[in-house]
C-alpha cells in the first residue's frame, strides 16, 4: 500500500515507540503490524529472509527497512484498539465528505449501515427509514393510554394475612 493514500494521522496521539515505527516504514505498515501483533513483542531478525512472517505481512521492500532500523531488537507493540477504531471513524466521516451516501461508505469501510449512522450522530445524505420515531408526527397507530392504578388487593390471594388494606 501506498503511505500517499493514507488518511491524515495524529502522530501526537501515538505512543512514542508507534511514532518512531511510522517514520520508519510508514502509517499503512505500522497499522497492519500493530494490527495483527498488537499486545505483543516481536522480534525483527538480524537478518532478511523472504520467506519471514514479518516480510509475508509487509512486504520485502518495507520488510528491509524494519531490519536496517531494527533488526535483532524486540518491538512491544501496544494493542492500539481505541486508535485504530477512531481512524476508522474518522474514514467513514471522511466518505461522508467526499459525497459517498450510507451504504457505500457501509460497503467500502465494512460496517453496518446502522453503525455508519451511529458513527455520523444522525447527520447523513440518507433518512434512516428502519427506526420509527416514538414521539414525531409520523408514528403511526394510536397512543395507548396508562394502566389505571391498581386497586388494593387487601385479603386476596396475593395478601393472604389482610395486613395491605389495614389502617393504624
Amino acid at each position: 500500500m501506498n503511505d500517499a493514500t493514507d488518511l491524515a494521522m495524529n502522530l501526537d496521539a501515538l505512543p512514542p515507540a508507534l511514532r518512531d515505527l511510522v517514520r520508519v516504514i510508514g502509517q499503512t505498515h505500522t497499522l497492519r503490524l500493530v494490527g495483527v501483533h498488537g499486545g505483543a513483542r516481536i522480534t525483527v531478525p538480524h537478518k532478511l529472509r523472504t520467506d519471514d512472517p514479518l516480510a509475508l505481512l509487509l512486504g520485502v521492500e518495507v520488510f528491509t527497512k524494519l531490519v536496517a532500523e531494527y533488526g535483532g531488537e524486540y518491538l512491544v507493540l501496544p494493542k492500539g484498539d481505541a486508535y485504530l477504531r477512531e481512524l476508522r471513524h474518522e474514514q467513514v466521516r471522511q466518505c461522508q465528505r467526499d459525497g459517498l451516501g450510507i451504504d457505500d461508505i457501509a460497503e467500502q469501510t465494512g460496517y453496518t449501515r446502522r453503525h455508519v449512522f451511529n458513527i455520523l450522530g444522525g447527520y447523513a445524505d440518507t433518512r434512516d427509514t428502519f427506526t420509527m420515531d416514538m414521539f414525531g408526527e409520523e408514528s403511526e397507530g394510536e397512543l395507548i393510554a396508562p394502566p389505571a392504578p391498581r386497586e388494593s388487593q387487601s385479603g386476596k390471594a396475593n395478601d393472604p394475612f389482610g395486613l395491605g388494606g389495614r389502617r393504624p
